[in-house]
């Protein structure tokens, strides 16, 4: 059985062992626009500032995920079940239901043929 795919990243940590710091290539972009940059982080402390960064801006992302979601119950009507199994349809490239059909209940009005 073949092994599954990596997951793909827009960033690859490595460590180069002369310099003793640990290395991040981050990739912005795509097609020709498409850029690597280059980050070192030369000290633990400093590795122990960027974790925390980065652990703060996922929780500020969920954060914000959760108060928009709670918008759109309160103010929307949205029921909370629907909207989640939208979110997650979203997230699932094999989901082929169109995402108002997930949020409302009905099917897609058919156009006359």
């Amino acid at each position: 059985m073949p092994e599954p795919a990596a997951l793909q990243l827009p960033f690859r940590v490595g460590f180069d062992m002369d310099s003793r710091e640990i290395i991040v290539w981050m990739t912005f972009g795509a097609g020709p626009k498409k850029t690597t940059r280059r980050k070192t982080i030369g000290s633990l402390e400093a590795l122990a500032v960027t974790v925390a960064e980065h652990r703060h801006e996922a929780f500020l992302q969920r954060g914000l995920a959760d108060q928009l979601a709670q918008a759109a119950v309160t103010y929307l009507g949205a029921d909370p079940g629907r909207l989640e199994a939208a979110v997650r349809s979203l997230s699932d490239p094999t989901s082929a239901v169109p995402v108002s059909q997930i949020l409302r209940g009905t099917p897609p009005p058919q156009t006359p043929g």
